[in-house]
């Protein structure tokens, strides 16, 4: 799915003649403070820009638009030549007093653009410098940024640095499950899934990690936990990969950190491929570990692996298999915790897609 910046142009891009109130030609052409580093950076993290501008009387006397093309070529060739492209850009002509259905805070001019893009609302925003620009925003269902209250460097920090947070919700005849998963937490976790070995596994991963995780589960205990394990496994997975998004910036690779605990090992490595593979050579000694069926431990990974994209390797020895499999959980989280640390702006991948 896309994420879109919006931008108006005037006031927002470009500084408005406090007199005339209209950019009338090159020699009114200035743009404000930290936009073009600020754009830079916002693209640079994903984001696609699409200029929404009201240009009063565009096309009259008043507002001619070889001026108004004169302006958009040299703002399009300053801006590309620092990478910055535009995806889309729409304009309307018409007077505040007599309003087309397209010009802002309607809807119009992006309607169709709306209806034929796969857009990420929940990422996209609004920049503006007028009240009717944040109700545009809030008519498509995005955020808005005023830059009255805002400015560029700041909301550009605040859009890039959002933790990335996920929820999914999935209800089968089976089980009813709420996953609130935060990567960039603090390893705050709130677990119940009816088993009591699983929530404490389910703990470690969540402050070994440093992720906030919440796990919600009622599931058919009265038949075995089978299903319960297998589909908490499927929503975590899930709620994983939409907490990466599009992964841009994730380390990606973590090989062979080896985690102990007492006499039991494991080593693990992941990588974040899109493609779910599982290498397993553990065999249990007991049925059992508390309420959790240790066969279910494989199923487990297994299951969070093909939701969440990953391949994972995972080699053990030890003896005690409480603490192989809690050593296992352990080195999951800290393993996950190095892979989707943010340490540039690009994705880890010749082909441009995770």
């Amino acid at each position: 799915m896309k994420k879109i910046i919006f931008v108006d142009r005037d006031g927002t891009i470009l500084v408005e003649p406090p007199k005339t109130q209209q950019i009338n030609g090159l020699n009114d052409m200035v743009f404000l403070p930290n936009v073009i580093s600020s754009l830079k950076r916002i693209t640079e993290n994903g984001w696609e820009v699409v200029m929404v501008t009201n240009q009063d009387g565009l096309g009259t006397a008043s507002n001619p638009r070889e001026n108004y093309d004169l302006v958009n070529q040299k703002l399009f060739e300053i801006l590309n030549s620092e990478g910055i492209e535009f995806l889309a850009v729409f304009e309307d002509g018409s007077f505040a007093k007599n309003p087309s259905l397209g010009r802002k805070p309607s809807i119009g001019m992006v309607d169709n653009f709306l209806r034929e893009n796969q857009i990420d609302f929940t990422r996209s925003f609004m920049v503006g410098d007028r009240k009717s620009d944040m109700q545009f925003a809030q008519n498509i269902g995005v955020r808005g940024f005023l830059l009255e209250d805002w400015d560029w460097i700041f909301l550009t920090e605040e859009v890039i640095n959002q933790p990335r947070k996920a929820v999914i919700n999935r209800k089968t005849k089976e089980t009813e499950i709420v996953i609130d998963l935060n990567l960039d937490g603090s390893g705050q976790t709130k677990i119940d899934t009816g088993l009591k070995f699983f929530d404490h596994m389910l703990d470690q991963l969540g402050k070994h990690g440093n992720f906030d995780l919440m796990v919600q589960c009622q599931g058919d205990l009265e038949i075995d936990e089978h299903h319960t394990i297998e589909d908490t496994a499927l929503v975590l997975g899930e709620t994983f990969r939409k907490a990466l998004d599009d992964k841009r910036g994730i380390e990606r690779y973590a090989s062979e950190k080896i985690i102990i605990m007492d006499e039991a090992k494991v080593e693990v490595a992941i990588d974040i491929s899109g493609r779910p593979f599982l290498q397993f050579d553990e065999k249990f000694s007991r049925e059992y570990v508390g309420d959790f069926p240790t066969e279910m431990f494989q199923h487990f990974l297994r299951s969070f692996c093909e939701q969440a994209g990953i391949t994972l390797y995972m080699k053990f020895s030890g003896e005690n298999t409480h603490h192989l499999i809690e050593v296992a959980f352990k080195g999951l989280a800290r393993t996950l915790r190095e892979v989707v640390k943010k340490t540039s702006f690009s994705i880890s991948s010749t082909k441009g897609i995770l």
